[in-house]
């Protein structure tokens, strides 16, 4: 017998805790980001931030969108250097009460939407790394906003907006 997370006779036979649960986790991540599209112009510019062992510097651009009133983290993007010099590595931080099901979707703008996969919660949140192509990392160093959308764990969209101001420079200067 095959039983998917879809299955509506699965889902009725969850403990009344499990859907308690999810239905918490959904409430708090529609709470958090409720403000999340209003906050976009609250953003600093993307910022430059390096780790190293004495001998090497690991760096990335990093943007950070937090909800106002909780500092709750909602999504940080990390963009460093790639072995393709035209490409970058790319890491988003989300939270958690995500339907992991489905694919996020990344986009420049009003731009073709790029689908991608979570690949891994932990306690601090859910994670999505990709390479993106030079088709990507040049609409982000001209474009005005980075939007990603996310559906919780009752399959609503979710939209949070990063301004894109100082992309270009922060990610000069990663080595």
């Amino acid at each position: 017998m095959h039983v998917s997370c879809h299955d509506r006779a699965f889902a009725a036979h969850r403990p009344a805790s499990f859907q308690m649960a999810a239905a918490f986790a959904s409430a708090v991540l529609m709470g958090a980001l409720a403000c999340a599209g209003a906050l976009a112009q609250d953003v600093a510019a993307w910022r430059v931030e390096c780790t190293g062992d004495g001998k090497t510097l690991d760096c990335r651009a990093v943007q950070q969108l937090y909800q106002r009133e909780s500092r709750q983290l909602l999504v940080s993007v990390w963009v460093r250097k790639a072995p393709d010099p035209k490409a970058a590595l790319m890491t988003m931080q989300l939270p958690l009460g995500l339907n992991l099901t489905e694919p996020i979707q990344i986009k420049v703008d009003n731009g073709q939407p790029e689908r991608q996969p979570i690949q891994t919660c932990a306690n601090t949140g859910c994670f999505v790394s990709l390479t993106a192509n030079e088709k990507l990392v040049t609409a982000m160093r001209a474009g005005t906003e980075f939007k990603i959308s996310v559906q919780d764990a009752t399959k609503k969209a979710v939209e949070m907006s990063l301004p894109l101001l100082g992309f270009g420079i922060a990610f000069d200067k990663v080595k």
